[in-house]
C-alpha cells in the first residue's frame, strides 16, 4: 500500500504542476439530512489551505485533544464543552472523530462527477487515506461513496491501530416523493499496552520514548458497525410553473417548482455493534472472574430506530423566509448482549418534535424528545439554537440545553473477564448552555460555555462506574483572534475553564492554541505558498486514565501533568484544487525535558515528521 501510494502522489504532483483546469468553482451541492436537510459546508473550503496540516481527525474536534495522536487511539477534549455528544454504543465515545454516522452522511447533487482523494503519511508506518466520488446518474438520482482508511504502527510498544470508515450513499429528489438511504461500515482494530510502565524512567530522558516498556504487550480491541438508514418523504401539494430566462441570448427554460405545505416523513435505521477484547496478561489486571490465562470478552449492541413525522412548512417564495414544524412519534428498540450469554432488551415509544424558524437575519431551530412509556420512560432531551446577524459581518450564536435520560446499559450491568458491576443509578442530568459573539471582518470572536451536571455517572480510581448527586458547575469563557499584518497571519484562542468540583471531573483549567503563519501567491498568482508556526498547551491537571478492558477513561491521583508546550513548524502550497503540506510536529521533544503528557502513562507522540496532499476532480 506504501509504494501504491507514495507513486500516486508523485504522479498527481506533476500532474497538478502542469494542469490547466478550472478554477475553485462549484459543480454540486451538498447537504444533510435530520428530519430537515441543512447545508453541508465541510466542501466549500477545503481548497483553501487554512488549516489543511492539521490532518488528524480528532484536530477536527478540538484544537486542544488529550491523547495520542494516532488514528484509532482513544482522546479527551480538554474542555468540556468541545466534548462531542454521546455516542449510542458507549465503547465508540471517545473514538468518534474516526467512524462515520448516519448523521454526518453528506448527500449531493452533483452536475458533473465529483471526486476528492487525499493521502496523510509520516514516522512510524502512519498512512490515513481518504476519498469520496459522487455522481448523478440521472438529474434527480444521485450516489456518493466515502471510504477512509488508516495505518499507523505507532511510536510506543504494541499501539499499532487500524481503521476502516465507509459510507454509500444514495438520493432520489424527484417531484412529491424524496428518499435518502445509507449504508455504513466502521471498523477499528488497536493494539492496547496501557500506557508506559516507568513514568520516571521516561522523563529522566535515560531511554527513548519509543523504547519505553509498556504495561500490557499482547492485548488488543476490535469495533465494528454495521448500520443502514432508510428517509422518505411525501409532499403534497401543486406544482407552479416559471419561464427563466437562462441567458443573453435570451434562451429560456422551464422551472418547476412545488408548493407544498404538509408532508410525511418516515425514517428507519438500524445498526448492529460489536466490540471484542483479548488479552494475555497476568498482572496488569487485579480481578479474573473466568480465567485467569486469557481473556476474550465481547459485547454486540443492536439498535431499531422508527419515526414517523408530520411536516408543516410555511414560507414565503419571495424573500426565502420559513418557519417548519415537524411532529410525530419515535419507537426505538435496542438489545445489550454479553459474551452472548446475558441479554437485556428494551423498546420505548417517544413523542418528537421540530422547530425551525428562518426570518431575515435570524435563524432558529429548536429539538425535543420525550418518552412516553417503555423502558426509557419519561426521559427528556431539549435544545433549542439560534443565530442572529445584526448587520453583514456582527452576530450571535446561542445555544441552550437539557437533558435527563437513563444512563448506558454498560453502566448499570456489566460482567467480563477483568470487571464486573450491577447498578442502579437514578437518571444522569445535564443543562447546558452557550453564547458566541462574532465579528466576521475582524475575523474576532468572544464566548462562554455554561454545564450543571447533576446525578451525573464517573469512572473511579478503580475505573468502576459511580454516580455523583451533588451538581458539578463547568463553565468557560474564550477569545479567538486573527491578526493580519502584510502577508503574515497570527491565529490564537485562549480559554479558561471553571469546574466547581474537581474531584469528580479533571481538566486543565487553561487551554491554548496558536498558528503563526507567512502565505503568499507565486508565479502570477498560480501557486499559493504557506509558511509557519504552531503549538498547543494546557494547564496542569490530575489527567485521566485509560482502562483498555472496557474502553474508558477513569480517575486517577498519582500524576500531574501539563504546562508542555507542543510546537510545530509547516508549510503548504496549493495550486488550484491540489493541496499539498509537510509539517514537524512537537519537535521541541528533541531539546526538552521529556514531559509531553495528556493522559496519565500515555505521553503524545515525540517528534514526527507528517507529509499530505489533498485533490479535488470534476469530471
Amino acid at each position: 500500500m506504501r509504494k501504491i501510494a507514495t507513486f500516486i502522489i508523485l504522479t498527481l504532483i506533476c500532474i497538478a504542476a502542469f494542469a490547466q483546469h478550472e478554477g475553485i468553482r462549484r459543480y454540486f451541492t451538498s447537504y444533510t439530512l435530520d428530519n430537515d436537510t441543512t447545508t453541508d459546508y465541510s466542501f466549500y473550503n477545503d481548497t483553501t489551505l487554512d488549516s489543511f496540516y492539521k490532518f488528524m481527525p480528532q484536530q477536527k474536534v478540538s484544537d486542544n485533544t488529550l491523547g495520542i495522536m494516532n488514528p484509532g487511539n482513544p482522546y479527551l477534549t480538554a474542555l468540556f464543552s468541545d466534548k462531542e455528544a454521546g455516542h449510542d454504543f458507549i465503547f465508540l465515545n471517545n473514538y468518534q472523530a474516526f467512524i462515520k454516522s448516519h448523521k454526518d452522511v453528506v448527500y449531493f447533487d452533483a452536475q458533473t462527477p465529483f471526486s476528492r482523494f487525499d493521502f496523510y503519511g509520516g514516522n512510524k508506518g502512519l498512512e490515513l487515506v481518504k476519498f469520496i466520488i459522487s455522481q448523478n446518474f440521472t438529474p434527480y438520482f444521485n450516489l456518493t461513496f466515502n471510504y477512509d482508511i488508516s495505518n499507523s504502527d505507532g511510536f510506543y510498544m504494541n499501539s499499532a491501530s487500524k481503521v476502516n470508515a465507509m459510507y454509500l450513499a444514495g438520493a432520489f429528489t424527484k417531484k412529491k416523493y424524496q428518499n435518502h438511504f445509507n449504508f455504513i461500515f466502521n471498523k477499528i482494530n488497536s493494539n492496547e499496552n496501557a500506557g508506559i510502565a516507568d513514568i520516571d524512567r521516561f522523563e529522566s530522558g535515560d531511554i527513548r520514548a519509543v523504547d519505553n516498556d509498556v504495561l500490557l504487550t499482547k492485548a488488543s480491541s476490535s469495533i465494528s458497525q454495521l448500520g443502514a438508514q432508510y428517509n422518505h418523504e411525501f409532499r403534497f401539494g401543486q406544482y407552479t410553473i416559471d419561464t427563466v430566462i437562462r441567458d443573453e441570448k435570451n434562451d429560456t427554460i422551464i422551472n418547476k417548482t412545488l408548493r407544498s405545505k404538509f408532508s410525511i416523513v418516515h425514517d428507519v435505521t438500524f445498526d448492529r455493534y460489536v466490540r471484542k477484547y483479548m488479552d494475555e496478561s497476568m498482572t496488569f489486571y487485579t480481578n479474573f472472574y473466568k480465567d485467569s490465562t486469557k481473556t476474550h470478552d465481547s459485547v454486540t449492541y443492536y439498535q431499531f430506530n422508527n419515526k414517523l413525522l408530520l411536516s408543516l412548512n410555511f414560507q414565503n417564495d419571495s424573500t426565502g423566509n420559513y418557519l417548519k414544524l415537524f411532529a410525530g412519534l419515535k419507537n426505538r428498540t435496542y438489545s445489550f448482549l454479553i459474551d452472548s450469554t446475558h441479554k437485556t432488551s428494551y423498546c420505548s415509544t417517544y413523542i418528537t418534535g421540530n422547530l425551525i424558524f428562518n426570518h431575515n437575519d435570524t435563524y432558529l431551530q429548536a429539538n425535543a424528545d420525550y418518552c412516553l412509556f417503555g423502558g426509557d420512560a419519561y426521559d427528556l432531551d431539549v435544545s433549542a439554537d439560534l443565530q442572529q446577524m445584526f448587520g453583514e459581518n456582527l452576530g450571535i450564536n446561542a445555544s441552550v440545553g437539557y437533558s435527563r435520560e437513563f444512563c448506558a446499559l454498560f453502566d448499570t450491568y456489566y460482567a467480563s473477564n477483568n470487571f464486573k458491576w450491577e447498578n442502579d443509578f437514578a437518571k444522569p442530568g445535564i443543562a447546558s448552555a452557550h453564547i458566541d459573539l462574532f465579528h466576521n471582518k475582524f475575523q474576532f470572536s468572544v464566548g462562554a460555555n455554561f454545564n450543571l451536571l447533576h446525578d451525573y455517572i464517573i469512572y473511579d480510581q478503580q475505573a468502576i462506574p459511580t454516580q455523583i448527586h451533588q451538581a458539578n458547575t463547568i463553565v468557560d469563557v474564550y477569545a479567538n483572534k486573527t491578526f493580519n499584518f502584510w502577508k503574515f497571519h497570527w491565529y490564537t484562542k485562549v480559554a479558561y475553564q471553571y469546574i466547581s468540583d474537581k474531584q469528580y471531573v479533571r481538566l486543565p483549567e487553561l487551554c491554548g492554541y496558536t498558528s503563526l503563519y507567512f502565505m503568499t501567491n507565486m508565479f502570477h498568482n498560480a501557486l499559493t505558498l504557506q509558511i509557519g508556526v504552531d503549538a498547543k498547551m494546557n494547564s496542569n491537571f490530575y489527567g485521566y486514565a485509560y482502562m483498555p478492558a472496557t474502553a474508558v477513561f477513569y480517575l486517577q491521583d498519582d500524576k500531574k501533568f501539563g504546562f508542555y508546550p507542543n510546537l510545530g513548524v509547516f508549510v503548504g502550497a496549493k495550486i488550484k484544487r491540489f493541496r499539498i503540506f509537510a509539517k514537524l510536529s512537537n519537535y521541541n521533544s528533541t531539546f526538552m525535558k521529556p514531559t509531553f503528557f495528556s493522559l496519565y502513562r500515555l505521553p503524545e507522540n515525540p517528534m514526527a515528521f507528517n507529509f499530505g496532499i489533498s485533490w479535488e476532480f470534476y469530471n
